[in-house]
């Protein structure tokens, strides 16, 4: 997997995604690898190799998710301190906000007198983890980097040429729309099928 985005100072950040067996491969020639991974897009390589690397490279192995309990006497956590997923959904800050929106209303409902702070808090936990579970199951699904099982090829096929429903599942990663939603048996149904409107 391959990414390429405009950042500071008029500079353009580039990520290879490898799977995890892969580690020690890259991590053995990684200029070459990397290299050998970017000549799959010959416009980006070429672009590439005609800029300055500004920055060393740069690589982890060890990014295993966790779920931690947010909250205790006297602190919380929001975001990746709390709970962390694999970066290759980009959704750490966007989970953050999320996360500072919920403990925010059960810091209000403590401070208003409607909840105690120990019930506020866990029910604090519980919303994020409805929220961030399905989000980071499919996560863990795509950090794999393992070819797509043969339902999910059937539905990128369904998808091609489909801007509305192709949206929508970039949604899913850009945490736009509910996974559950967009997953949910009947809705992958429809699409594959090439019904334009869900179904009634």
């Amino acid at each position: 997997m391959l990414i390429a985005a405009p950042t500071n100072d008029g500079l353009t950040l580039v990520i290879v995604y490898w799977p995890e067996r892969e580690f020690a491969r890259v991590r053995a020639d990684v200029e070459r690898q990397f290299m050998t991974a970017l000549d799959t897009v010959p416009s980006l390589a070429a672009r590439i190799r005609a800029g300055t690397r500004v920055e060393k490279f740069r690589g982890s192995v060890d990014l295993e998710g966790f779920f931690r309990r947010p909250y205790g006497p006297g602190w919380a956590l929001v975001g990746d301190a709390g709970y962390h997923k694999n970066p290759i959904t980009a959704q750490g800050i966007t989970d953050a906000f999320r996360d500072a929106e919920l403990l925010a209303e059960a810091v209000d409902a403590t401070l208003a007198g409607q909840l105690p702070a120990d019930k506020a808090l866990a029910a604090y936990e519980q919303k994020r983890n409805e929220a961030a579970l399905p989000l980071y199951r499919m996560t863990c699904d795509l950090a794999r980097l393992e070819p797509p099982p043969a339902q999910m090829l059937g539905l990128f096929q369904a998808l091609h040429g489909n801007e509305k429903e192709s949206g929508r599942f970039m949604g899913t990663i850009a945490g736009t729309v509910p996974v559950a939603e967009f997953f949910a048996p009947e809705n992958i149904q429809r699409i594959v099928s090439g019904q334009t409107t869900p179904a009634t």
